[in-house]
């Protein structure tokens, strides 16, 4: 008996470690690897960057250089002592003309300009070859260039040049030691760097070189906080310096842990070792066990890969607060946890926006990948204000490139002018949108071209649609009309159609009626593809109605009255619930802002018809929308005091927001007369 116990002790501690032994090992390889690729896809993410940034950058520098151009040749001396004051001016570090040959004739700087003994500076003649470069603005190969911040071969300081081509020949040149390339970006950049990060969980930070934020790092529109280098035991990081702005890439090690054919093989081939000791229900244990941790590591990767997905669409509505010339909204709803699908839409101009719906061939984590780089190329593209038939046939040989897995890109993107409606539009073998006039929903059929990534050189055909005010552009994947019922009959076009025919539906409502009737076909079918949806409004250009006021009651009686006359023509149940919040609002400014100066701004619309009060002060920061709403469920003593007028803002109006720019507060209310 004593042997036996003493047998059943000696295989119950070569059990365990066995066991032991085996996890430890798979998961020695298992952090190893992980660590290894997720390293990999940081080095590829600073490639994306250096893209973007060096794009925003070069795009904000070229207008500087152009303006510095305009100048002098509108008479503005072009003298050295002249032109280092007009690169003081400019903010840059030096300012240069070259004549046809390549001559640097005029400059801030004697170290290019001719002296006895020594000839001018000349583009053609360097052995430098991105020196070189710069004659193309002299022989017609384009209008402006931009190098890369680099050490400058004539006197080896690090400079940044850009350079745009002059009308009576040769070109002009500015350029840029890191100190003003990092003052002149700066403000141009923080846009680009928004969304870059999600505090927590990763992501992408841009920080000045005294290490002040520039993306949104803690909270949205905080720019400016000092940040800290990230916890290497939390985090897989790295630093490196583009245009001269220090830029971290971050991934938490909890969730870069993705599955390994080794974990797998090691533990089984460990498993089996341990079978020599135990017996078969050992054995399904330990397999069980391995299993729900490749379960548990699966979906790591695909929430990761979901969240940086999800991260890089636009979720934010409405996106531009200040805007009333057209609405925009959209949505993403995967048939998995990763999709392929996604949705856009920039300003790419002044009056210009850009607006695409796009479908990636195939599903999982592969078409995710493909998407996000198929969504980077088409942004860079149409950031530097090319026409879009142009970014499209770029973006198609970029994707053809090396594709050996032969996925493909359908896609619709369109480019309105906010001021007058005009939308031109390429079509890639994506399905036909729908034209929304009057609330009467029409396909807008056209030849469509070849799907993105196909086959490289194809010429895409353009075409053009006039909105009117109060017309929209309705767009859609497949997974919306092929989505199929228990009888494996499709949901198709006619019954979109009728949805969206109806009047009472307005933005986000119309993209929520059509997602909803399609799951009620679909009935018990599982979602058989991801369905995205995109909706833009032209509003043509609004009425605006501005005033100005001191903080004092005089004046808050003033603005009272001219918030009324200013709302003489908005229905009367608009117009009333307008002036109570306009009322409380315009209090708050006067009683307990410390503004010295707040103005108003009346923005009417007519299609559809709707109206937005815009209030700016100069006082203390405060955000309305963060402020906690009190209990209604509690009576009036019970209730802590205040807050209640600013919970009937949030009730009664839409849209809501603010922002703080410039030292000022400032809050936006809409009100559309259907509501």
């Amino acid at each position: 008996m004593t042997s036996r116990s003493s047998l059943n002790l000696k295989l119950a501690f070569s059990i365990l470690a066995a066991f032991l032994l085996s996890m430890a090992f798979s998961w020695f390889l298992h952090d190893r690897l992980s660590e290894r690729d997720a390293y990999a896809l940081i080095d590829s993410t600073f490639e994306n960057v250096q893209d973007e940034l060096a794009d925003c950058i070069d795009e904000r520098l070229v207008l500087v250089c152009m303006a510095a151009r305009e100048r002098l040749e509108d008479g503005y001396p072009d003298d050295t002592e002249s032109l280092r004051n007009l690169a003081r001016e400019l903010r840059v570090t030096e300012v240069s003309i070259a004549d046809e040959k390549g001559d640097i004739v005029r400059s801030s700087v004697d170290d290019y300009l001719a002296r006895p003994g020594r000839p001018a500076f000349n583009f053609a003649a360097t052995d430098d070859t991105v020196a070189n470069e710069m004659m193309g603005l002299v022989d017609g190969r384009y209008t402006e260039y931009c190098q890369p911040f680099r050490s400058n071969p004539a006197n080896d300081n690090w400079r940044k040049f850009i350079g745009v081509w002059r009308h009576d020949g040769g070109f002009f040149e500015i350029g840029c030691d890191a100190k003003a390339l990092q003052s002149l970006a700066r403000s141009t950049c923080v846009d680009l760097f928004r969304n870059w990060h999600v505090a927590g969980t990763g992501g992408i930070v841009v920080t000045t070189p005294s290490g002040l934020v520039l993306s949104d790092y803690e909270e949205p529109n905080r720019e400016g906080t000092q940040f800290q280098e990230p916890d290497g035991s939390v985090f897989y990081w790295k630093r490196k310096e583009i245009e001269s702005f220090p830029v971290y890439v971050m991934i938490p090690k909890g969730s870069a842990a993705v599955q390994r054919n080794v974990l797998v093989g090691s533990t089984a081939l460990l498993n089996g070792a341990a079978l020599v000791f135990v017996a078969l229900l050992v054995a399904v244990v330990i397999s069980a066990f391995v299993r729900q941790q490749i379960r548990a590591q699966e979906a790591k990767e695909l929430k990761m890969a979901t969240d940086i997905q999800l991260s890089a669409l636009p979720k934010v509505f409405p996106p531009f607060p200040d805007e009333t010339r057209f609405d925009i909204w959209a949505s993403m709803e995967t048939a998995k946890e990763v999709g392929g699908d996604f949705y856009d839409f920039y300003f790419i101009g002044q009056d210009r926006v850009l607006f695409l719906v796009a479908d990636v061939s195939g599903k999982g984590v592969p078409a995710a990948m493909f998407m996000m780089r198929a969504k980077t190329l088409l942004k860079s593209a149409a950031q530097t204000g090319k026409p879009v038939v142009q970014v499209f046939e770029e973006v198609n040989n970029a994707l053809s490139e090396g594709n050996s897995s032969c996925t493909f890109v359908t896609a619709w993107a369109g480019e309105m002018n906010t001021r007058t409606g005009h939308v031109t539009f390429v079509n890639a073998g994506h399905n036909p949108p729908v034209v929304l006039r009057s609330g009467k929903p029409e396909l807008l059929k056209s030849r469509p071209s070849l799907a993105l990534g196909a086959m490289p050189e194809i010429h895409y055909r353009v075409g053009e649609l006039q909105l009117e005010p109060g017309d929209g552009i309705y767009l859609y994947t497949d997974g919306i009309v092929e989505q199929p019922n228990k009888s494996d009959e499709l949901y198709g076009e006619d019954r979109m159609l009728r949805v969206l025919s109806d009047p009472e539906r307005r933005g986000k409502d119309i993209l929520d009626a059509v997602l909803e009737d399609v799951r009620r076909y679909a009935a018990e079918v599982e979602q058989a593809d991801d369905c995205t949806q995109l909706l833009i409004r032209y509003r043509g250009e609004p009425d605006v109605v501005s005033h100005e006021y001191l903080p004092t009651m005089e004046d808050l009686a003033r603005a009272t009255d001219d918030v009324a006359a200013a709302l003489e023509s908005v229905p009367a149940k608009a117009k009333n619930k307008l002036l109570i919040a306009a009322d409380e609002i315009f209090a708050n400014i006067v009683r307990y802002s410390g503004a010295t100066r707040w103005a108003l701004f009346v923005v009417l619309t007519h299609h559809p018809e709707g109206v937005r009060l815009i209030m700016s002060d100069d006082g203390k920061p405060f955000d309305p929308l963060i402020h906690r709403d009190p209990d209604t469920t509690l009576s009036a003593a019970e209730r802590d005091v205040g807050g209640l007028g600013i919970f009937i803002v949030k009730k009664t109006m839409s849209p809501v927001t603010y922002r703080r720019r410039n030292g000022k507060n400032i809050l936006s209310i809409g009100k559309d007369y259907g509501d």
